[in-house]
Order: C-alpha cells, then structure tokens, then sequence
C-alpha cells in the first residue's frame, strides 16, 4: 500500500501563476527508478510545475492492484504513471489519449503495444533485453558459444559458484520464457516443436544446475544472491545491467546476451519489454501530465538515459549514434537488431495475458524445480494459451 500512502501527501492547492500540482509514479526498477526521479526534477525547473515522485515494484501485482483501486473510484491522486507493457490491458480504460509521435521515431513494434482499443494510452520509454551475467569463476574459453556456456555452467565447482539465480525484470516469467521461444524460431506458442525445444534449453541450462532452494524468480533476489557469490551466473533484463556493474564483483563479471537458441546470431527474432508512461485519465491536471510524458519519453532525455544509465532508447534515430552505440554491447546488440525485435504478445491475449503469464510461470518453475518434465510442461502451457485466446475471442 506504499504507493496509496505517498500518493496521499500531493498538494491540490495551484500556484498563482497557475502552475499544476502533478504526481509521478516511477517504477522502482533498478537505475531506471533513479532516472525517472531525475527526469521529473528537470521537468519541473523547465515547466514551473512541481513535480512529486512516488515509488511502484513491477514485480507482482501489487502496484498494479493499487492503481486499479484508485481509478475505480476515479481519484486523481496519481497524474503520470510508468507501467511494464503486460499491464496496459489492464490499465487502458483509466488512461488518457497521447499524442501520436513523429512518423518513424520509435522502434518498430514498440509504439503498437501502447495502445488500448485502438488509443495509443502508453508512450514508450525504455526497452530490456534478456542478458546473461556470468562469473569468472565458470566462464568457458568461448562463452558467446551456447553449447560451451551450458557446459561452463554445468561444471561450476559446488563450493561458491553452485547454482544459477533466475531473475527478471518483470511481473513474471513469461516474458523471459517467450523470449527463448523465438529465438528458436517460433512464430507463436502454437509452435509445438520449438516450445518444447525452448524448454529443454531452459532445463538444460537452468533445471540442471540448480536446487529449487537456489533458485530465485525475482530479480532482485536473484540480484542479491549472484552479487553474494552463491550463484554461477544470473539471467535478467538489460535493466539490471548498471546494479550488477556497480556490485562488488563488478570486477569479475562477463555481460553475455542471451545467446539464440539455434546460433543464428542477427537473424532470430530478438523479444523485447518495455517499460511505458501514460497519463491517469483521473488527472486534475491533465495537460500539464500529458506534458510530463511527453518530456519523460522525449528523444533528449532517453539520449541522457543511454549516456548516463545503459537503459536502452526507443528512438530509432539514437541508435545512429556512436556515442550511444559505445555505452554497452546491448544497445549496439539492439541497434543491429531493430529489424528482428519481437514485442510481447499482449496485444494478443488483451486482459487475460497476466493470468496467461502466471500460468506459464508456474509451469516453467515446476520444471526447472524437477517437479514436471518439459513434454508436461508444453501441454500446460499449450492448454493455457489455448484457453486464453478463447476468452479473447
């Protein structure tokens, strides 16, 4: 309830000069949180408007929760919200109309899942990869190699470096596990042959090496056990790249991209979350809110974004730059690749893709914790598909 108890600290009262009183919710999602309240506070100096930050976790359902009970009543507490993708289903009705961008400035695919019957209800701010964060200790001879970096994992000593954390950087395990589904080639979960294939990666890669009291699936938990050195290597979203670079085993740490399943680097889809800002429809304020968005998402500050922090634009036109491309192999891993980026399903499923996600979840995580074979796990996971795209219809 963090975010209703702050929320309840906003002044109404407008200044003479007619200034609004606006209140942000940022995610609390690693250096992504720390720029938000950065970007506000510069915001506010060039606006005249004041700006109050608040606090929203992604993981789980419980910011989401907070911000549905307030818009049922249609409290204006909250003005600018940032959002992972997976909620706007869910949060489309309670948020206002943006305004469009330039023709060509966003990433391809990105902008669509911003919108809401037909609205666009969420500009696009930042997008998260799935990374690979290895240790020294384990590291093969060629660790962009699958086959050498399943084995450098398999053979990690069982004093220290034993297992392998699970983490990412959203409500569920969903968006991960479809990440590996098109990297072999799927072009949806109806793929029988590459659902399963993804998920004897997952139980090669992950299921084998680990005990279910090793393994985490959030990712600050898995943040805290690869930085205390009980695990081998952590698997997370390009969000948590400055947390673990900034730990005290920065020194030893290889930052590999999530190898694609079948080797064809540059050419398999590449699935991409992100991270949205639209503005509360409840807004006493409403254009000076849709302002704040638009400067949050602008071009400038996702270039100080990716200069200062790592977090990946979703201007195109940034991605032409050297200056960005030389901040991290990620953004020039995305940069090569915005022609095979792959959007969550989520305008698929609609309002159904949360319960779609935690189905999934639980079904990856019986495997990986031995309790399910993956021949079990795709039926779940084929039956659930199946009976979310008919709830949908």
């Amino acid at each position: 309830m963090r975010l209703l108890l702050l929320a309840t600290l906003v002044c109404l009262s407008a200044s003479p000069l007619k200034a609004a009183d606006l209140t942000l919710a940022c995610l609390s999602v690693g250096q992504a949180s720390e720029f938000c309240s950065e970007s506000a506070a510069r915001f506010a100096r060039q606006s005249g408007h004041t700006v109050r930050v608040v606090s929203a976790d992604p993981n789980g359902r419980t910011s989401l929760e907070n911000y549905r009970a307030l818009f049922d009543v249609q409290s204006p507490r909250i003005d600018v919200l940032q959002f992972p993708e997976s909620w706007i289903p869910a949060l489309g009705g309670d948020l206002a109309t943006l305004p469009e961008p330039p023709a060509g400035t966003e990433l391809p695919g990105i902008l669509e899942i911003g919108r809401d019957a037909g609205r666009l209800v969420g500009l696009p701010q930042h997008v998260a990869v799935t990374l690979l964060f290895m240790r020294s200790d384990v590291l093969g001879d060629d660790p962009k190699a699958w086959s050498d970096l399943r084995d450098s994992l398999m053979s990690a000593p069982s004093d220290g470096a034993n297992g392998l954390a699970f983490g990412a950087a959203g409500p569920t395990l969903f968006p991960l596990f479809l990440d590996w589904v098109y990297s072999v080639g799927a072009s949806g979960l109806q793929d029988h042959d590459a659902l399963l294939t993804a998920l004897q990666l997952l139980n090669s890669a992950i299921g084998s090496v680990t005990t279910s009291g090793v393994t985490s699936t959030t990712a600050q938990g898995a943040i805290n056990d690869f930085t205390s050195g009980i695990t081998a290597a952590l698997v997370a979203r390009s969000t948590a790249l400055t947390a673990v670079r900034s730990s005290a085993v920065a020194q030893d740490v290889a930052t590999v991209l999530r190898p694609q399943g079948r080797g064809e680097e540059g050419t398999s889809p590449l699935l991409v979350s992100t991270w949205y800002t639209g503005v509360s429809r409840h807004s006493r304020s409403s254009e000076a809110a849709t302002e704040l968005a638009a400067f949050m998402t602008s071009e400038a500050e996702q270039r100080r974004a990716a200069l200062a922090y790592g977090l990946a634009p979703t201007w195109r036109a940034l991605y032409d730059e050297d200056e960005i491309l030389a901040v991290n192999a990620v953004l020039r891993i995305i940069g090569e690749s915005v022609d095979q980026l792959v959007a969550a399903p989520v305008d698929r499923y609609g309002a159904n893709y949360l319960d779609l996600a935690d189905d999934v979840a639980a079904a990856v995580r019986d495997m990986l914790n031995g309790e399910a074979d993956p021949e079990a796990t795709t039926r779940v996971i084929e039956l659930a598909a199946r009976r979310a795209s008919r709830q949908v219809n």
